[in-house]
């Protein structure tokens, strides 16, 4: 049956985030110049200001050996997983591959791509400060970002006005905008979408034209607006930690042998890629990407106050937390992954203070599927004072 109205919005989304590639290349036969990027630093405004659609390298879920000899054994599936994406010639079709100085598994990623998958000639390294939180960060990122902006122009063989970046600015804001709306849409009782819907278009978003998703997003939020919602079953859940491009983990927690409802989520694939907006109206447009960048949810790699030890991170989080009023917590990452992991550590003794259940998820390659539905239904027997 065909669906209609939100319905079948989503399940545009929904297809796109699973047939990337494809959706990709459409761009591509349209005339549109494509940048493949692996995270989140990346000044995606500079690019779009270019007239170049940027996309973010995800992942595909499949069991392969094939980057074993490429990166090392101990760095995480999603590392392994998007370099295999380069090594398959999935994104060939690409005309620029661009990361930040994020972290090394990442980089490694990056470099498959730039040496052994064709991509040498067409590939960018954006230098990112280590630890955001000093003064010389600000100064450092608008050089690397100016640095970018003119090697952009060298490869487009076109001028980016800052008229260019305006608009980019005021169109990614947008997006931002939308997004952080649909997500706030459940923290109604009775919400007309449900959690892993919303992370299905946040997820979407990340390698769609902005100018498209945008006016998709506007005609759902009106659509959902206009439905009546559904009551949340049973209890809420927020998630927080690592990348994580498999909707299945969230769809999983919304059919559990107890009602749990997905309700937020703060990832680098989620809340942390747009939680934040870039200054707009500015005259100088470096510096005011700089700062907006600056002011996004820190990635554990990089988030520690020189002479605190403070994670900037765990203010949000807390925030989400009494916001969305979650009954339990996910501690989701990477296995391998060591920041996430160690952010777990000092993340958790904060939500055990305020009275908060969690449980901690492992991701792979794949999902494992029991293991998880039954951490997840001991999660929920713990909040529902259930006796085995």
């Amino acid at each position: 049956m065909e669906k209609k109205g939100s319905d079948a919005i989503i399940e545009h989304f929904r297809y796109i985030t699973a047939n990337t590639p494809e959706y990709t290349r459409s761009l591509k036969e349209k005339g549109r110049l494509l940048a493949g990027y692996m995270c989140t630093h990346v000044p995606e405004e500079i690019l779009y200001a270019a007239g170049i659609v940027p996309l973010r390298i995800l992942t595909s879920h499949e069991s392969q050996a094939m980057t074993r000899g490429y990166i090392h054994e101990t760095y995480c599936s999603f590392s392994h997983d998007c370099a295999y994406q380069g090594l398959q010639g999935n994104y060939d079709h690409l005309d620029l591959i661009v990361t930040s100085s994020s972290c090394i598994h990442m980089g490694e990623a990056f470099n498959v791509w730039a040496r052994f998958a064709g991509f040498q000639e067409k590939s960018y390294l954006m230098q990112y400060p280590h630890i955001i939180h000093t003064k010389p960060a600000g100064g450092f990122m608008v050089e690397s970002f100016g640095q970018f902006r003119e090697f952009v122009e060298k490869l487009t063989k076109r001028r980016i006005t800052d008229d260019d970046l305006e608009k980019a600015i005021k169109v990614y804001n947008h997006n931002r905008r939308l997004l952080k709306r649909l997500w706030e849409l459940l923290k109604r009782d009775k919400p007309p979408i449900t959690g892993p819907e919303v992370a299905t278009a946040t997820l979407a978003s990340q390698v769609m034209d902005k100018q498209e998703c945008n006016e998709m997003l506007e005609q759902l939020i009106e659509r959902l607006e206009a439905e009546p919602g559904k009551a949340l079953s049973g209890v809420r859940l927020i998630v927080t930690g690592g990348a994580c491009d498999d909707l299945g983990v969230f769809d999983l927690i919304e059919h559990l042998n107890y009602d749990a409802s997905l309700v937020f989520v703060e990832s680098c694939t989620a809340a942390r890629y747009f939680w934040f907006e870039v200054p707009e109206g500015r005259e100088d447009k470096i510096k005011a990407l700089a700062e907006g960048y600056i002011e996004k949810i820190p990635c554990p790699a990089k988030d520690t106050v020189p002479g605190t030890g403070e994670k900037k991170r765990f203010r949000y989080v807390q925030q989400f937390i009494e916001d969305f009023k979650p009954d339990g917590v996910v501690f989701l990452y990477q296995r391998f992954c060591s920041p996430q992991p160690m952010d777990v550590v000092a993340l958790k003794p904060i939500v055990d203070k305020l009275g908060i259940p969690s449980t901690e998820l492992e991701l792979d390659t794949t999902v494992p599927i029991a293991q998880f539905r039954m951490q997840l239904e001991a999660l929920v027997e713990i909040i529902k004072g259930v006796t085995p």
